[in-house]
């Protein structure tokens, strides 16, 4: 191991940590960071927190568990805000407008969905190594 100093104060550096992370989970913190869009610390992060660093979240959402995806991937498949997803959730019960009811936002408009504040919206709780390693090769491929 070596030694770095920093503020005073020596801090030892283990640089076998991220060949024992890939040996584990089949992906290195650091690839895996880029694939998310966040540093190798937030990875490790999720592993020691959740026991797995490909769960995003403590626990799904009221939305992944009732339909299966975020509110963000339900309001991109309708053309809609996610915002509008909660509030016809909360309204009807259900994401889909009641039967002859008329919507002002049915103009498939799905702008949001490139703002960084709303993208994180349409990310599920878990996934898989699988597409960590798709999502790699594409960004090594651009």
């Amino acid at each position: 191991m070596k030694s770095k100093y920093s503020g005073g104060k020596h801090h030892l550096i283990n640089f076998h940590t991220e060949t024992e992370f890939k040996e584990r989970w089949g992906i290195t913190a650091a690839d895996l960071g880029r694939v998310e869009g966040t540093t190798p610390d937030a990875i490790h992060m999720r592993a020691m927190n959740y026991g797995t660093p490909f769960q995003r979240r403590k626990k799904p959402t009221d939305y992944e568990l009732k339909y299966g995806k975020t509110s963000g991937q339900l309001a991109f498949e309708r053309g809609i805000h996610p915002v509008t997803v909660c509030y016809r959730e909360r309204m009807f019960g259900s994401v889909d407008l009641p039967e002859g009811s008329k919507s002002r936002q049915d103009l498939r408009d799905i702008s949001w969905a490139s703002e960084p504040k709303w993208r994180r919206s349409m990310e599920s709780t878990f996934f898989t190594l699988e597409w960590a390693l798709q999502r790699l090769q594409e960004l090594d491929g651009e």
